[in-house]
């Protein structure tokens, strides 16, 4: 996104203490007209990127050399930043001893950054012919940096699970888990994408009958692509058990994280949830070594949800079949009005009878699908006049489910605040399938990155805050756990449908590229005109150097197995969970012994990098 790398830019430049010095030997000049030109370039970038959005080819690589030349410029102004204060860190007779003494070396590095500086601005200069023959317009108004309009207080946004629509069904599986024969069965909740079958299963999971009947609980997500040692591991360190034992478990291998799996649950009546089967042979696959879910008739249960029918019948037990239902007309009108209509905003609604006529035409549109009633709902909730609402049932797609559903995405996301904003729903991409994200975490990423505004009287925190709060009310992340002291939010997670449509966006438009291993070959190229990405998530690849950019800024890395890092000159943020990293080939006689850690997260000082791009 041309127009976020732009604005990033402009906001840390803001922060840094460029200013005219007779060292600087007027190469602050030239960062302050090269600063104007990234200004005068951000007015034009809302209608560049309208016109991208409607398939004009040459602007998407138009969009592409502004981001490319935004992130020079702010690598050379950062450079010449961490010059000017290098050269003030030392005072005195001392001091100035050692400034002359590396005065030769410092007149060079400010001559390659004059340079560097006078390339980026011919550039620029061919950017702006572009923009030209292009007949790209300026936009006065695009500096669209307000967040007063980003959500309201964290108490008017409910958690996720909270279910419209489900009661009865929701009433009939816990009876089927709590009641029954003696012996091991499973229930398999069966839908589409987007048909509400995780929420389901989370109420149930959660409920005071099940956790009253059951002596141990487990919740893993198994998704399209996971290892069964690693699902087993979680399994395990969700079991109840003496001690921390998380440490020792990392160090088994299959075979023994069954046995003890196994040993541990034969004394208990359990529960163990497997969300999101992809696969017929599943549950096999978890227990080919050994049988590590024992049936010690304790009226133990396995609780499934999966799009597919027949991975439900495959679970070699007895098994019942749930297939979830759409919601009829009435309860797609409760789930909608919810949340296009939530009861803090009724009051200051005219025309009530007008909305709900529109409205009711609208959920008859969703075919009881709750995820793109909330979608929808949480999008119309923005937009609160009748147009609006008889623009979007005027022009509705044709098409059903899938595509019915990316054109709801594609349109909320259109019609979020700021650019901003925007970025930070993308950037949830970088995250695995069905992950569980720390809102504290990915603030601080945030803000690293440079996507929460400076605004007047709030701390970057707080906007972030707010950010996350938008999301979370337009239904665009789901809420999986808040404070119970702050009431703000603390966890939450993206759907699978959300997720992949963020990551078709991000690669088109160059802001993130997702790689795991069905794409390993394909890292760092786009199919359309070789952008180069700046940022990339790296997802349970194994062995080799990680194929990354030698321009990447952010680089996160998921499930990594004996992999190496390459040399990353201009990184920002390295954020690495679940895996294991190999030592330098410098180092690795001194130290084979590869770099195991459940978390590394970096955030790197502006201060670093200008050095390492001084030095070298």
């Amino acid at each position: 996104m041309a127009q976020s790398a732009v604005s990033a830019v402009l906001g840390n430049v803001g922060s840094l203490a460029v200013q005219e010095t007779s060292f600087l030997c007027g190469v602050t000049l030239e960062v302050a007209s090269l600063k104007d030109e990234l200004i005068r370039l951000q007015g034009y970038l809302r209608d560049a990127e309208s016109k991208r959005r409607s398939g004009i080819e040459t602007v998407a690589i138009l969009l592409s050399q502004i981001r490319d030349a935004a992130y020079e410029a702010e690598n050379v102004i950062e450079a010449a930043d961490y010059m000017k204060k290098r050269s003030m860190i030392k005072k005195g007779f001392m001091g100035a001893i050692s400034r002359y003494a590396r005065l030769p070396s410092d007149l060079n590095t400010l001559h390659k950054i004059g340079v560097e500086i006078q390339r980026i601005r011919r550039k620029l200069d061919e950017i702006f012919q572009s923009i030209e023959r292009l007949n790209i317009d300026l936009d006065s108004h695009v500096l669209d940096d307000s967040v007063e309009d980003c959500g309201l207080m964290d108490q008017h946004c409910k958690d996720d699970v909270t279910m419209v629509g489900f009661e009865d069904e929701y009433k009939e599986i816990v009876d089927k888990l709590v009641e029954g024969e003696n012996m091991l069965s499973a229930i398999s909740i069966v839908a589409m994408g987007g048909a509400g079958k995780t929420t389901l299963a989370r109420k149930v999971y959660t409920s005071s009958a099940v956790k009253q009947h059951f002596e141990s609980l487990v919740w893993v997500t198994v998704s399209q692509k996971f290892k069964v040692i690693d699902l087993l591991k979680e399994i395990l360190k969700q079991i109840p058990s003496d001690g921390d034992q998380s440490g020792k478990i990392d160090d088994m291998n299959e075979n023994e994280v069954g046995k003890k799996i196994h040993d541990i649950l034969i004394q208990k009546r359990y529960l163990l949830v497997l969300d999101d089967v992809w696969e017929t042979d599943t549950w096999e696959k978890i227990n080919r070594t050994i049988k590590a879910f024992p049936d010690a008739a304790k009226y133990s249960r396995v609780l499934l949800t999966t799009r597919k029918e027949d991975v439900a019948n495959h679970v070699e037990m007895p098994t019942h079949i749930h297939a979830l239902r759409s919601l009829d007309e009435e309860k797609s009108w409760l789930l909608f009005s919810s949340k296009a209509l939530p009861s803090y905003k009724i009051s200051g609604i005219r025309d009530l009878d007008k909305y709900e006529e529109l409205g009711r035409k609208l959920t008859r549109k969703c075919d009881g699908l709750p995820l793109a009633l909330a979608v929808l709902g949480g999008y119309l909730s923005k937009n609160l006049n009748t147009q609006a609402w008889s623009d979007v049932l005027l022009c509705w797609p044709s098409t059903k489910h899938t595509q019915m559903m990316r054109g709801l995405i594609a349109r909320s996301y259109k019609d979020l605040p700021n650019h901003y904003l925007r970025s930070c729903l993308l950037y949830l991409a970088a995250f695995p399938e069905d992950y569980i994200i720390s809102v504290s975490a990915l603030i601080n990423l945030w803000i690293a990155e440079g996507f929460i505004p400076h605004t007047p009287k709030h701390k970057l925190e707080e906007t972030a805050r707010k950010y996350v709060t938008e999301l979370a009310q337009r239904s665009l992340v789901q809420v999986v756990r808040t404070s119970s002291i702050h009431g703000w939010i603390e966890e939450i997670r993206i759907h699978d449908i959300l997720r992949d449509w963020c990551i078709e966006e991000a690669t088109q438009d160059g802001f993130l590229d997702v790689i795991h291993e069905s794409t390993s070959g394909q890292a760092g190229a786009s199919s359309s005109h070789n952008q180069i990405f700046y940022r990339s998530s790296f997802q349970n690849l194994s062995g080799q150097i990680l194929p990354a950019s030698p321009n990447l800024r952010a680089l996160f890395g998921f499930g990594l197995s004996s992999v190496s890092l390459p040399e990353l000159r201009f990184i920002r943020v390295l954020h690495v969970e679940n895996s294991s990293l190999e030592a330098a080939d410098d180092e690795t006689e001194k130290d084979p012994s590869p770099c195991r850690r459940r978390r590394i997260v970096l955030l790197v000082p502006v201060s670093f990098l200008a050095e390492r791009m001084c030095d070298s």
